[in-house]
This record gives C-alpha cells, sequence and structure tokens, in this order.
C-alpha cells in the first residue's frame, strides 16, 4: 500500500525541517507526497490581497515540490494551495493521509506553535511534529509503555517505524510515589518504592514481551524511570531520532488540547515526535468516504464538514 504523507509548507526553517523529514521517509517505503500550503486570509484584508500574495505561495510550494522531486526522483509529489484557516484546511488536507507531517520553531510553549499542537489534538492520522533544526542522528526510535490502550498502539507504530528505518526501540516505562502518599509510611511496612517498583516493572515486562512476539527481529532495549513520564521521555530522547506518543484527548477543550504527557514531549521536544490517535476513534478517512458513499446514493452533495 502507498502511504500518503501530507506535509505543510510555508517557506520557513520549520517547514524545510518537515519537508526533509518527509522526503527521508518517502525513501524507504512506498509513499506520495501531498505538499501544501494555506493562504490565510481575514475579512479586514484587501480585497486584491489574495492576488498579491498568491504567486509567493505558489513558489512556496513549486520550490518544495522540485526539491522532492530531486531528492526522491522514485517518490509521486504534487502540490497544492489551500484558502482559509490553517487549522481546519490542514485537517481537510490529512482527511485521507496516512500521516500528516508539520514543522516547528524550537521552545513552542503554550501558545507559541499552537497549530502543530491543535493537529495533532484533532487530526484522525497519525501527525508527525519536526523541530526546525532536526537532522538525523541515527538513533533510536522512543516510545512510552503503559497498560492501557492508548500507549499499547502506541507501542506497535513505534515497533514498525524502529523496524523500517532499521533502529532500535527505546521502550520507557516512568513511575512516581507522590510525596503526600510516602508520609507517615518511614519505617512502617515494606519499602513503597521497593514494592510499587516491581509493579511498574512488571507492566514494562509485558510491554516489551508483546513486541518481541510481534517483531522477533527487532532489537528492543527497555528502560524502567522514576520521575515525571515527558521529562524522562524528553531526556532519554535527546539523541533519538523520533519519539512515539499516543493521546488520550482528554483536554479541557475537545479536539483542541492533548493529554498531559503528549503535551509537555512536544512543549520540549528534542527531535521529531510523532502523535498517534485514540485507538478507539474512526480514521477520518473511512468516515468521509462513506459519508460521500451515502451522499452519491441519495442524490445529493456530501456533508464533508465532519470536524
Amino acid at each position: 500500500m502507498v502511504e500518503k504523507i501530507v506535509v505543510a509548507v510555508n517557506g520557513g526553517a520549520e517547514s524545510d525541517a518537515a519537508l526533509s523529514w518527509a522526503i527521508e521517509r518517502a525513501k524507504s517505503a512506498p509513499a506520495a507526497l501531498d505538499i501544501t500550503t494555506v493562504i490565510e486570509m481575514s475579512n479586514q484584508a484587501p480585497p486584491d490581497a489574495e492576488q498579491t500574495l498568491r504567486p509567493l505561495y505558489e513558489r512556496v510550494v513549486q520550490d518544495a515540490v522540485q526539491r522532492a522531486e530531486a531528492e526522491a526522483p522514485s517518490v509521486a509529489s504534487s502540490g497544492s494551495i489551500r484558502r482559509g484557516t490553517p487549522r481546519q484546511e490542514l485537517l481537510y488536507a490529512s482527511a485521507r493521509a496516512d500521516l500528516l507531517v508539520v514543522g516547528t520553531h524550537e521552545a513552542t510553549g503554550v501558545f507559541h506553535g499552537i497549530l502543530p499542537h491543535q493537529l495533532a489534538a484533532a487530526a484522525r492520522c497519525a501527525v508527525v511534529v519536526v523541530p526546525a533544526k532536526w537532522t538525523s542522528q541515527a538513533g533510536p526510535v522512543v516510545v512510552g509503555a503503559n497498560d492501557d490502550d492508548t500507549s499499547q498502539v502506541a507501542l506497535d507504530v513505534a515497533a514498525r517505524e524502529a523496524e523500517r528505518l532499521g533502529r532500535e526501540l527505546l521502550v520507557i516505562h516512568t513511575w512516581h510515589i507522590p510525596a503526600a502518599n510516602l508520609l507517615g509510611r518511614i519505617g512502617i511496612g515494606p519499602d513503597p518504592h521497593s514494592t510499587v517498583g516491581v509493579k511498574h516493572q512488571e507492566i514494562l515486562d509485558r510491554c516489551v514481551a508483546r513486541i518481541a512476539e510481534r517483531h522477533p527481529n527487532l532489537p528492543v532495549r527497555a528502560q524502567l524511570l522514576e520521575g515525571p513520564a515527558a521529562l524522562e521521555l524528553v531526556n532519554a530522547a535527546e539523541s533519538a531520532d523520533l519519539i512515539v506518543v499516543g493521546t488520550h484527548r482528554r483536554g479541557a477543550v475537545p479536539g483542541l488540547l492533548l493529554g498531559s504527557v503528549t503535551h509537555d514531549v512536544l512543549v520540549n521536544m528534542p527531535c521529531p515526535v510523532m502523535v498517534v490517535p485514540h485507538p478507539d476513534e474512526e480514521p477520518l478517512r473511512v468516515r468521509l468516504e462513506r459519508a460521500s458513499e451515502k451522499a452519491t446514493a441519495e442524490g445529493r452533495e456530501p456533508d464533508l464538514d465532519l470536524y
């Protein structure tokens, strides 16, 4: 199957990094690149603003397509220009995609670089966010492990990515005991660190065993770390080529905020981060195809506003 990769470009360093990542990925497996940009026009813009700006956007896309064709001549590459809100248009562009790739500046913080966070939170395909100064370090693929469905999906995706790259898979499981839970326990009964640590080691061992069963030839290294999950993942990935995380989409505002670990990893990302959708969510491309088929059968235009 040919993987469809949508790459967002804007002519900046962050989109150059995103395009570099997408091109390298497309070289390693059958893929097609859809390189796109969005003309964002406000209601206050002069009537001729789009006419003035459009050649600039066309040049950005054309240069990106030419670069992709030169660096990966065997990969089908196409370009497109969209008009509207970048978040909405990129979500539409990714509706029938397998992967959406976007770039971001360093030190994203809460508001700086919020678009990649919004896309990672709302997209129904996997989203890869690439730091502006990214260069491959030929390091491992890092993934956080837990005993829930979201983590299991992320583990499966990370294992496939490590196999595709020919890299080691580094599986991280973190734990900590809140200080309040330790008050009054000193000197009474078994050491909570040792007893709780054993339970978490069992979780990590189960995750690694599951990977070994499905990917017997994949080199896997496991680490049990005590500390905040996002911090430990970021520290472990300093020399990595990719971090894979899942999302529960448990933010206070649906479709806007990510789970806390995924959000914090994106804020402090040392390398590209792949955000895998929640396992219970049906891919949007499937919903769109079903909506189109139903509308065609009923003789009407399909409703594509499914976000």
